[in-house]
């Protein structure tokens, strides 16, 4: 009987009713879309690193301590009997999907047709497993990095940053857009020719290990691990913005081998080995039966979360977490305000009837029972508004297809507001909703309870 009368209450109420119950129902629509958002950073940017990195990656031990310093003292060495170790596990060659090696090298890249060298920060990656990387989608939300771009076959290729196309003096060779090449001094040109041939040899050797093509041409030098300068000429396939400026001014990616060969001759070695996990649900147990294994094998290597690593992926989800705690308070601030001020309102309005109630026999436990009834279901309205309202608008901002570039990215994210696939978050704003709208009327619910019967009558 109660829900029937504190319903039409509400309804006899209709104007303050709604107005309480938008006032609920906007700020829920404000938690779920920004909720839906900060899902989607989990998810989406998860997600895009996974397809970079790996879910787990593999160093020797102490390279994450001490290996900046000395690389070449941390490599993993005969990588691909590790490789073969791993994918002879039966219970790992059923979950990962990918193992492949990575080499990080540092080095001076030299254009010998405009006279600009500069030192470069590379990575060697063998590309058809990058790329089939790059394809994971462990959470089936749609989200597809593209290919590197480097040729499957050969190994004499590269990709370069935007930024370090540009201050090598390629823009044009490349066909980049938006991206201009610095003038050339030819009197400049000669002298840095002689200097850098003086460094690496002469011309006619350094093309005689080109690839032949058409392609713009790059002399590429790094130190091997006994300390000795190693040289190679590639050729570039395209220019390739980067997520960071100063990493852009100085990438290059390479295949494997020819990391390889620049480094460690014919030396099976590697900075690390990316795993790649079929079902992100597994990653846990494949990193313990990882750990495993190279136990038994007694290999002086370590197993760690991409997180661990790079922990650009927690930064970025806090960040965005920390926002989202802070809108929530302000919201609820809000809509307890709200709901405080329209039962006060309703009670000096009603005295009249609370004391005709109270003359008629019932307890002050019904007067308190009935305006707490009156705000749930106020509540419960404003959170089905809320509800509504925002899967209707995550539908059309999904739709339309709008995208934003995350600090980690180089390439954008589709904005997807994951309102309804996080259905224990949609549920719980629609939990706090009701319940701030119940704890919001107990005072002014309890002071229209201890209403004297014979004042309420007089005062009305």
């Amino acid at each position: 009987m109660i829900w029937k009368i504190a319903l039409r209450n509400i309804f006899k109420n209709a104007r303050r009713s709604v107005t309480t119950a938008l006032a609920i129902g906007i700020g829920g629509l404000a938690a779920l879309l920004f909720g839906g958002f900060v899902t989607s950073i989990w998810y989406g940017v998860q997600t895009s690193m996974i397809q970079e990195q790996g879910n787990l990656q593999i160093y020797r031990d102490g390279y994450l301590e001490f290996g900046a310093a000395n690389p070449d003292a941390y490599t993993i060495k005969d990588w691909n009997k590790v490789a073969a170790l791993l994918a002879a596990d039966p219970m790992l060659s059923e979950s990962l999907a990918v193992i492949t090696p990575r080499i990080d090298l540092a080095g001076v890249a030299g254009n010998a047709e405009t006279g600009n060298s500069k030192t470069f920060i590379g990575t060697g990656i063998v590309p058809a497993e990058i790329d089939a990387m790059r394809g994971w989608d462990g959470w089936n939300i749609g989200q597809v990095t593209p290919a590197t771009g480097l040729a499957a076959d050969g190994s004499e290729s590269v990709i370069v940053g935007l930024g370090m196309a540009r201050l090598m003096g390629l823009c044009a060779a490349l066909n980049v857009p938006n991206c201009q090449d610095a003038p050339v001094d030819a009197v400049a040109l000669a002298g840095e020719e002689q200097d850098f041939s003086s460094l690496v040899g002469t011309e006619a050797g350094l093309a005689d290990q080109g690839n032949g093509s058409a392609q713009p041409q790059l002399n590429v030098m790094a130190a091997t691990s006994s300390g000795v300068p190693n040289i190679a000429r590639v050729g570039i396939e395209s220019a390739q913005a980067q997520a960071i400026r100063a990493i852009d001014n100085s990438f290059i990616m390479m295949h494997f081998e020819q990391a390889r060969s620049l480094l460690y001759g014919d030396s099976q070695e590697a900075t690390a080995l990316m795993l790649q996990v079929a079902n992100p649900a597994m990653v846990d147990a494949v990193k313990a039966r990882v750990e495993t294994v190279m136990s038994e094998a007694g290999l002086d290597l370590s197993v760690y979360h991409f997180t661990e690593v790079d922990p650009t992926f927690d930064r970025i989800f806090g960040m965005f977490t920390f926002m989202f705690i802070v809108v929530s308070i302000v919201l609820s601030i809000v809509i307890v305000f709200t709901i405080v001020n329209t039962i006060s309102m309703t009670i000096v309005e009603r005295v009249k009837e609370i004391g005709t109630i109270r003359a008629l026999g019932f307890r002050k436990g019904f007067v308190r029972a009935l305006f707490l009834t009156e705000s749930t279901l106020i509540g419960v309205i404003g959170a089905a508004i809320a509800l509504g309202s925002a899967v209707l608008i995550s539908n059309v901002i999904n739709a339309a297809g709008l995208q934003w570039t995350p600090p980690s990215n180089a390439t954008p994210l589709t904005v997807q507001l994951m309102v309804l696939d996080n259905p224990t978050f949609a549920i719980g704003v629609v939990a706090v909703l009701v319940t701030l709208s119940f704890l919001a009327s107990v005072w002014p619910t309890f002071k229209a309870a201890r209403l004297n019967i014979v004042e309420s009558l007089q005062r009305a």
